[in-house]
């Protein structure tokens, strides 16, 4: 009878063990609905976020709301409407708790109509904030979901592995493709980091798109499903290499100590020359004209500009090609004035 009693106590002490294994077992959740989710995770000790935070849920719901990507013949948003309130609300309160090595992580399930079928698919993702904006790093975009609550091991989250479980949060670490391609409109505020190195599923949300803001209209869903999320800094870096090009193109600009820059050979325009006035009691001095229908330029320094690609760094040139900024013909031409 003891020896079954002590067997009784081991067994529930293992099953009571298994079922509160879990990653997310301290931590409390934000939002809860079945396998739906919104908790705090530590992913990494050493990462440093600019934790607590306060965003409103207005701002976060406007972020959410731009986010799209192409359902079948259809260009409609992540979220569904119905999936807004909630995770805005929950994301919102779980970053203003959160501490510097802690990230938001969230699940979200939801069925989609194609054709004359329903799926249910699972969206997951992290999300964190740094100097950059509001990271959001998804683990699995619109994959498809369990059709039943019966597997407690994809529930909890037990097993971290993107490619086996479509419930995991996002990783700075680890990435799965997606046939499902998220954009954006246009100038939205949206980027992708350079820490992402080409992931596409890494977005970071700048003040910009952290506003409160309606549904996309159809136009607005249309024109994303054709753009491109850029690379957050790139336009500033393309901007400054059309300068450089432009410099290039136009010999016309400031040169040293201010005065125009001129190719060799090139006669400067006669610039009428300025003389002080004479003292009192001094002979007023006045330079005779010059010769009819010509005339003469000023003795004048002007600096020569021997190659214009001298301002330009080989870092720039190579940039410039890459972009199809400059032809390959003058791309070697360019390489052979500056020396290489």
């Amino acid at each position: 009878m003891y020896l079954k009693k002590t067997s009784l106590f081991i067994i529930l002490g293992i099953l009571s063990s298994c079922a509160s294994f879990s990653p997310f077992e301290d931590n409390k959740f934000y939002y809860k609905n079945g396998y739906q989710r919104v908790q705090l995770d530590v992913e990494n000790e050493n990462i440093k976020n600019i934790h607590p935070i306060k965003i409103s849920p207005q701002r976060i719901e406007g972020a959410l709301k731009l986010i799209v990507t192409k359902y079948g013949s259809r260009a409609e948003p992540l979220f569904q409407k119905q999936k807004y309130h909630p995770y805005s609300v929950s994301i919102s309160e779980a970053l203003a708790e959160a501490k510097p090595n802690q990230d938001v992580v969230f699940t979200v399930e939801g069925w989609y109509k194609k054709k004359t079928l329903s799926d249910n698919r699972v969206t997951s993702g992290r999300v964190f904030y740094n100097k950059n904006g509001l990271n959001l790093i998804f683990g699995s975009v619109m994959r498809k979901g369990n059709m039943s609550e019966t597997d407690p091991m994809i529930s909890y989250g037990i097993n971290p592995d993107l490619i086996k479980n479509p419930y995991a949060p996002g990783s700075r670490y680890q990435s799965i493709r997606s046939e499902y391609i998220l954009s954006t409109i246009p100038n939205s505020g949206v980027f992708r980091p350079k820490e992402a190195k080409g992931r596409t599923d890494w977005l970071v949300f700048t003040n910009k798109a952290l506003q409160a803001r309606g549904d996309l209209t159809a136009d607005q869903k249309k024109f994303a499903t054709g753009a491109n999320i850029q690379v957050q800094g790139l336009r500033d870096e393309v901007q400054q290499l059309k300068k450089e090009l432009q410099s290039l193109r136009n010999p016309r600009q400031p040169g040293l100590y201010g005065y125009p820059q001129y190719q060799y050979g090139q006669i400067p325009p006669y610039q009428q020359p300025t003389y002080p006035p004479p003292q009192q009691g001094a002979y007023p001095y006045y330079p005779p004209p010059p010769p009819y229908g010509y005339q003469v330029p000023p003795q004048q320094y002007y600096p020569v500009q021997k190659s214009q690609t001298q301002n330009l760094s080989l870092k720039s040139l190579e940039k410039m090609r890459e972009r199809g900024l400059i032809s390959e013909e003058n791309y070697l031409k360019k390489l052979k004035e500056l020396g290489y």
